[in-house]
């Protein structure tokens, strides 16, 4: 069975408060094989890319887009570390 990101999903926005922070979030992003995105009104960022999220907005809530395409889904593990280390919230 291949993971998508459904609507039942619940919505996850993670702010950044500093360049250092978003590099940060670049590393973990990049230890997961899913799709993982940032978008924030029409800006749509790659989260695996530090010259992308270096163009992110600090102290605004940024929408964290999750989508796996294989039978492996850890958005659970990946929720988990980023609320340990990031200002999250969810919709």
């Amino acid at each position: 069975m291949t993971c998508f990101r459904t609507d039942s999903r619940e919505k996850l926005f993670v702010t950044f408060r500093s360049e250092e922070e978003i590099i940060s979030f670049v590393e973990v992003c990049n230890r997961y094989d899913d799709a993982i995105d940032v978008r924030q009104d029409r800006f749509v960022a790659d989260a695996k890319s530090v010259m992308g999220m270096l163009l992110v907005e600090l102290n605004i809530p940024h929408e964290v887009i999750y989508e796996c395409f294989d039978d492996d889904d850890n958005y659970a593990e990946f929720r988990n570390e980023i609320a340990g280390r990031f200002a999250i919230t969810t919709d």
